[in-house]
């Protein structure tokens, strides 16, 4: 039983700490956005290009971390990332190499959209902005840190598929997919916002949670999800007349995400968080399969 727990923990370390798991979460976002806008071409340039821009930028991102953060302040993901450093390298020049491959494969729509996005998430780590007096990381500014992975993560999903398959970027079906995957996204960085409230203070930086309080935040996170249902509503039984299997699968998202996202607020396993709340972005995707 002790040697199946070791097994299980070392496998989970690998899969969560080598950013493989958040890289195919976002790679179940990309296969999403196109099983709802009805291209459905599985693995493609897209999502394989999203998948190693995922591994690539994490793993830098996580090897800054490393210089920046001093060694009694390092949580278990960054002493993980110190103890297996080289392999942690590897994957990074990895998603980094396959990144540079994939995006021959773009037009020129996607490309201006890849071009900005590609820009704040590669400067998210660097003290770039003059705040207060001090140069600042784009992440350890509150409000923004939010607001930009909110805007990247839901971008690259849904508008970079949609421009790369020549989908109508202005019409009903792309904006409702994108303002679902907003309210999605947005409802989960609030919860790591949550469970990151001490670093946060300590840090001297001022989210919405420490602004705000838990309990109001998480208000906010119950808004965002049922603002998703309701999008969700909206598109399948409208749009695309009624469509019982995708709403079905989204109402199972909203309402499982939000018992994990509340679950999150008193469960304290290392792997709660990356496994489960990230899982989230996972789920529909799968929902949609079983629909198929």
């Amino acid at each position: 039983m002790q040697l199946s727990k070791v097994i299980l923990t070392k496998i989970l370390e690998w899969s969560l700490y080598s950013n493989l798991f958040i890289a195919l979460c976002a790679a179940a976002l990309v296969w999403e956005t196109e099983i709802l806008l009805g291209i459905s071409t599985g693995i493609d340039p897209i999502s394989i290009m999203v998948f190693f821009a995922t591994l690539f930028l994490y793993g830098g991102h996580r090897m800054l971390s490393l210089r920046i953060i001093l060694s009694e302040s390092r949580n278990r993901q960054l002493n993980w990332s110190k103890k297996y450093l080289f392999a942690l390298f590897i994957l990074t020049l990895l998603g980094g190499g396959m990144v540079a491959s994939s995006v021959f494969y773009l037009n020129f729509p996607a490309w201006l959209l890849v071009i900005p996005m590609g820009c704040i998430s590669v400067l998210y780590e660097l003290p770039i902005i003059r705040f207060k007096g001090k140069y600042r990381r784009l992440r350890n500014i509150g409000f923004l840190k939010i607001i930009w992975i909110t805007i990247v993560w839901s971008s690259i999903t849904v508008l970079l598929p949609a421009f790369q398959y020549q989908e109508n970027v202005n019409g009903l079906e792309v904006i409702t997919v994108f303002s679902m995957r907003i309210a999605l996204i947005f409802s989960l960085c609030l919860s790591f916002d949550l469970r990151d409230v001490r670093f946060d203070e300590a840090a001297g930086i001022r989210t919405i949670p420490i602004i705000f309080g838990r309990s109001k935040t998480i208000r906010v996170v119950i808004w965002c999800l049922a603002l998703y249902f309701l999008i969700a509503v909206l598109q399948f039984s409208t749009f695309q007349h009624f469509d019982f299997g995708k709403l079905a699968a989204a109402t199972v998202t909203a309402l499982l995400s939000y018992r994990l996202i509340i679950a999150a607020s008193v469960v304290d396993e290392w792997y709660y968080y990356p496994l489960f709340v990230d899982g989230i972005m996972i789920l529909n995707f799968l929902l949609l399969q079983l629909d198929k």
